[in-house]
């Protein structure tokens, strides 16, 4: 099953949240190009000291998905239909266009968009017993 992951993902991965680290290790893993400004942006500002190497490790284990026309399309659908942040309504359309029938992230937000055949996991305590 292709698993998709936002940036909050990371967060979950480096705090040791079992069901992440499980992700990481055992499922075929799908992110967004947008995922990697996000995380540059926290590293500039300092964020993620504990992992300084997260945007080659990321590369190197996990497709990064593009923004075409028609994600940016049907992202602004969401975003429209849901109140969801630019953003992650872009990441959410990239990785269903992308075919991942689960979003593994810490944002509560991605559950408002609701599609049969799409499940939003949250990287929360109680999701990961």
């Amino acid at each position: 099953m292709l698993t998709g992951i936002d940036t909050s993902f990371f967060y979950a991965l480096a705090a040791g949240r079992p069901l992440a680290a499980e992700a990481w290790e055992n499922r075929e893993l799908l992110t967004s190009v947008l995922c990697f400004y996000e995380l540059k942006r926290k590293l500039l500002h300092g964020d993620l000291k504990a992992w300084p190497t997260v945007l080659e490790d990321i590369a190197k284990a996990v497709e990064a998905i593009p923004v075409t026309a028609v994600v940016a399309l049907k992202a602004g659908q969401i975003a429209h239909g849901t109140g969801m942040p630019a953003f992650d309504a872009i990441i959410v359309s990239s990785l269903v266009e992308a075919g991942c029938e689960e979003i593994l992230t810490l944002d509560h937000h991605f559950q408002l968009f609701a599609k049969k055949g799409l499940k939003i996991t949250l990287l929360s305590s109680s999701s990961d017993k």
